[in-house]
């Protein structure tokens, strides 16, 4: 069967994550059966009746104006059986992990083990360790030299990070590839700082995302997403179309053994971007005020009551959420660690293993001691 995807963002965007009063930033899809804008026009109006409004927005409605159409909206939701996607950034962890990727990518930094950086299970693990050494300041004054595109700046960073390496309680060989890569990147600077762009927005990110949840649904059901609609009042929206040619076509896969690699393409789209103003498209509205109602819920803590703590519960039932921080990051590691504990092992493994690491680490050595 054929789905139909409608696409929105909620929170302050763009590029700057540490002046906008706002931590997190949203992406929301409804997955609909049908046309939502065309097949639902009257249930559609008999809401902007209830109302009293020409559009249906969450910030606009508020919990009062929701109330009014909660329990509807409820009904609806699983009669139509919709599901949603949301999507919830954590900005600074987006900056930390951008840094990470700058300074730890194996492909740029010799000091950096290729199968630490390439396996999932390893990167990650790398990761939580990296951005524990990190705070508020260090992450504002790396997205700042990152636009300004400073390598001066940035090297001096990784090398005010290098001493809090030896005050945190890690093993000594993470301790050792810390060092090692910090060592080198402060030293090289302009041989890790990759040029800044709009995919490094947490619009991006957060689109990018959507696209891992629609190939697994797609492997679930056999279901084919057939119209793929987005608000048309989004300043990315062009990248969004250059980046939905790759994503609606690739795969890469999740688990604790893949590599970074691990790409395949799978056919889960029949159909391009569209763009589309919310004024138009009912999915849109919709999406807007389950979207505004998530947000309050989760990063305001706010308790809905009547209607809308039924269509809360409704958009618990149908929803699933992707969450993008480090208390996600830490439940990744946690999950590979015990699948790979889990693994069957023999003495043979061990023994092979052990090999395998000796000599990774003479390639690594001989990288390190290579002119740049």
């Amino acid at each position: 069967m054929e789905r139909y995807a409608y696409t929105d963002e909620s929170g302050n965007s763009g590029f700057k994550l540490f002046n906008s009063g706002q931590d997190t930033f949203w992406t929301g899809t409804l997955i609909a059966f049908a046309d939502v804008d065309r097949k639902y026009v009257s249930f559609h109006k008999e809401l902007l009746a209830a109302v009293g409004k020409p559009e249906l927005h969450g910030n606009d409605l508020g919990f009062g104006g929701i109330e009014k159409i909660a329990s509807r909206l409820a009904w609806f939701i699983r009669e139509k059986r919709f599901r949603f996607y949301f999507g919830r950034v954590h900005k600074p962890f987006l900056a930390g992990s951008k840094m990470f990727d700058l300074a730890f990518d194996s492909g740029a930094n010799p000091a950096m083990p290729n199968h630490a950086y390439g396996l999932q299970q390893l990167r990650l693990l790398t990761l939580m360790h990296f951005i524990q050494l990190l705070n508020r300041e260090d992450l504002e004054e790396f997205w700042d030299l990152f636009q300004k595109q400073e390598p001066h700046q940035f090297g001096e960073l990784l090398a005010k990070v290098i001493p809090r390496v030896g005050q945190v309680p890690y093993d000594e060989r993470t301790k050792t590839i810390l060092t090692d890569v910090l060592t080198w990147g402060s030293a090289h600077p302009q041989e890790i700082l990759d040029p800044f762009g709009e995919g490094d927005s947490p619009n991006f990110v957060a689109f990018s995302g959507l696209f891992d949840h629609l190939h697994r649904l797609h492997l679930e059901t056999g279901d084919t997403v057939g119209s793929f609609v987005h608000d048309e009042q989004n300043q990315f929206v062009p990248y969004f179309k250059i980046g939905f040619e790759l994503l609606s076509r690739f795969v890469g896969k999740n688990h604790p053994l893949a590599m970074i690699s691990d790409i395949e393409e799978i056919r889960s789209f029949n159909c391009s971007l569209v763009e589309k103003p919310s004024a138009q498209s009912f999915g849109l509205q919709l999406l807007d005020v389950c979207l505004w109602l998530m947000r309050r819920i989760i990063d305001n803590n706010d308790r809905p009551r009547g209607g809308c703590l039924v269509l809360a519960q409704c958009l618990r039932e149908r929803s699933w959420l992707a969450r993008f921080d480090f208390a996600n990051l830490v439940s990744q590691v946690e999950e590979g660690t015990k699948f790979v504990n889990d693994l069957p092992m023999t003495e043979e493994d061990f023994d092979r293993g052990r090999k395998y690491m000796r000599e990774f680490e003479e390639a690594r050595q001989s990288r390190i001691a290579a002119p740049s």
